[in-house]
């Protein structure tokens, strides 16, 4: 009557995308509301990628458990990257939002957090050289170029975290 029909990586990889593009806008919103967007802290980086593994672990498991304990390295790396894809559109468009409406000064923000970095770790630079790196930067520093560099480098992250989480929990016949 009733049969049991396996779920396909598509599936898990869409329920465990959005659940992760959602916690990850929850966690950007957080750190908006704490006035940290733009203080580019290793540890925020830290805690928004233990989220991000911590989520491919369990869709990995999930995905195990429920296709009679098989899983290859290769449907592994399709989830891994396809749930880091999904939460960089999320990011994505949370960015542009955050760009458009919520922050409008962001950029300028970034910038000058980024000025008094490169000063704190060299003072002796010269005004010249501040310059021309703040304007390199400056110039990268749109919409689209931070969205594109969000995704590839989503995309990076997803290859080699589920490269490395497939290989620890690969399970063959």
């Amino acid at each position: 009557m009733f049969t049991k029909t396996r779920k396909s990586i598509r599936d898990f990889i869409l329920h465990y995308g959005n659940i992760l593009g959602l916690v990850s806008v929850v966690f950007a919103l957080m750190i908006f509301f704490l006035d940290l967007h733009y203080a580019q802290e290793n540890s925020i980086n830290l805690v928004n990628y233990g989220i991000s593994v911590s989520v491919i672990i369990i869709a990995l498991l999930d995905y195990r458990k429920t296709s009679a304990g098989i899983l290859s390295l290769g449907d592994s790396i399709k989830m891994g990257m396809g749930i880091f894809l999904i939460s960089a559109i999320y990011i994505s468009i949370y960015t542009v939002i955050l760009i458009n409406f919520l922050d409008t000064e962001t950029l300028t923000k970034s910038l000058e957090v980024t000025e008094m970095k490169i000063l704190e770790q060299n003072p002796e630079i010269s005004e010249e050289q501040l310059d021309q790196i703040l304007s390199f930067q400056e110039k990268f520093s749109t919409p689209f170029v931070i969205i594109t560099v969000l995704i590839i480098f989503s995309l990076i992250s997803g290859f080699f975290s589920s490269l490395i989480l497939g290989l620890i929990f690969k399970k063959s016949r």
